[in-house]
This record gives structure tokens, C-alpha cells and sequence, in this order.
């Protein structure tokens, strides 16, 4: 299973969301520190759900980190996080 699949299932499995996107943007980054051959190093996850309610940005985070501990440790050098509670993407119209 390809790493960005796992990421998919780890956070779909934990978070129930509503509204979940996994980008490689590897290709952005050749050059660059972290970056393999054949990409799946740099990230960009939108994800929104009900479990992210009444949690601060930092708690979220540390929750996306834990759920994804064993990625970050083997291959993933960038994880960039847009995290939202279902009335926060209401708010913003997501």
C-alpha cells in the first residue's frame, strides 16, 4: 500500500471525517532536503471532522501527529495540516 493510502486509512479510521484530501506535493520540492525519487515525502492533508470540536490547534496537531507517529518516523519529511471541526469548514464554507 502506497504511503499516501496509509495516511488516508490512518486518519479515516481515527477521525470519522467529513471531508478528508491527501496531496503528494513531493513534486514541488525536488532539490530539496527530505525529497526521494518517486515522491511520497511531502504531504498537504485537509481534513475536517467532528472530533476536532472544542480542541485547540496545538491538541489537534498532536492528535494528527500520534495517528501518524509510524509515517512521519518512515518517509514522510513534510506534513502540512489544514485540520477543522465540522462548524469551522460551516464558517468558512468548506
Amino acid at each position: 500500500m502506497s504511503l499516501k493510502l496509509r495516511i488516508e486509512s490512518k486518519l479515516q479510521e481515527v477521525f470519522s471525517p467529513t471531508y478528508l484530501k491527501v496531496e503528494d506535493e513531493s513534486h514541488l520540492h525536488v532539490g530539496h532536503g527530505g525529497y526521494r525519487p518517486g515522491g511520497e515525502s511531502h504531504f498537504r492533508v485537509t481534513i475536517i471532522s467532528p472530533a476536532f470540536q472544542n480542541l485547540n490547534r496545538v491538541q489537534r496537531y498532536q492528535k494528527v501527529y500520534a495517528c501518524l507517529q509510524e509515517e512521519l518516523k518512515n518517509g514522510v519529511h513534510a506534513l502540512s495540516l489544514r485540520i477543522l471541526s465540522l462548524e469551522e469548514a460551516e464558517e468558512e464554507s468548506i
